[in-house]
């Protein structure tokens, strides 16, 4: 009797050997590409749209909204005209969301009519319950307590503890200095996140402040766009730039010691003006 369907012919081990071999090389390579991967992946805007907005100024604060706040009060120091609080709610750890909007509730509050008009960064000022940071995740926590540190030991360090997440990597911090507020102290500085070797320009570049209130309960950061008449106010890149970016810590070296030497009044908004406000904060 013949059988009909599909004829087997024999394997020789052989051949099972050199499929496995195959299998086994391939998955190494595989191991080996991914393991060498940045950790920072491509980013987005850290500029969300509010999933929940809870808390308002009232309206006649929009004159004069530095007189008063169920959550802080600021004098705007000719920074900008008024400032509204919104109130972003939890997106919690095992949302399907990046990683950059994964956070525990907190307060933004979003300056209007501001000064520096050529940036692609909104000027924000981020508030967030510490203890709510440290319990959330261990990464919330470290930056927690490295900032702690920082302000206690006031020594220099390789990257300032930063909020709220950005995927991408902190370029620099020239500009740092030390301040207090009414019910807190902190550090401000100046900063550019980049995913690539990109130049110091107008459109990234912002005044940041991290501090935390005298009582542990608050974390309140600033991220601030800041211009300056001699950067470039676009990522276009002269050929020029280019050959002088070729060694990018020596051209990142030199930026930082231009910056650091820039005056106050030279940035718009002034730096002073963007210190006045942050030291005139009070949270409630």
């Amino acid at each position: 009797m013949k059988t009909r369907g599909l004829i087997c012919q024999p394997i020789s081990l052989s051949l099972i050997a050199s499929v496995v071999t195959l299998l086994l090389i391939s998955a190494c390579q595989q191991v080996n590409i991914f393991s060498n991967l940045p950790t920072d992946q491509p980013t987005a805007t850290v500029y969300m749209e509010p999933v929940a907005t809870v808390t308002k100024l009232p309206d006649e604060l929009t004159q004069s909204p530095a007189e008063s706040s169920n959550a802080m009060t600021m004098n705007l120091s000719g920074v900008a005209q008024n400032f509204t609080i919104e109130t972003f709610a939890t997106v919690p750890t095992n949302a399907n969301a990046p990683f950059w909007e994964i956070a525990p509730q907190h307060l933004v509050v979003t300056l209007q009519g501001y000064a520096a008009v050529n940036s692609q960064m909104k000027p924000q000022i981020f508030i967030y319950p510490v203890a709510e940071l440290v319990s959330y995740n261990e990464a919330y926590g470290a930056i927690v307590t490295n900032l702690q540190a920082l302000l206690q030991n006031r020594q220099p360090v390789k990257h300032v503890p930063f909020l709220p997440m950005i995927n991408a990597s902190q370029v620099m911090h020239p500009q740092m200095q030390f301040l207090d507020f009414k019910n807190g102290s902190g550090v401000r500085f100046l900063t550019q996140y980049d995913q690539a070797v990109t130049p110091i320009n107008n459109l990234e570049l912002i005044y940041a402040f991290q501090g935390l209130t005298s009582d542990g309960k608050y974390y309140v950061s600033a991220m601030l766009p800041v211009n300056h008449p001699e950067l470039p106010n676009d990522l276009r890149v002269t050929e020029e730039q280019m050959a002088e970016m070729n060694d990018f810590p020596a051209y990142l070296n030199k930026t930082i010691t231009w910056l650091e030497q820039q005056p106050k009044e030279s940035f718009t908004p002034n730096l002073a003006q963007l210190d006045a406000m942050i030291q005139s904060i009070e949270m409630k």
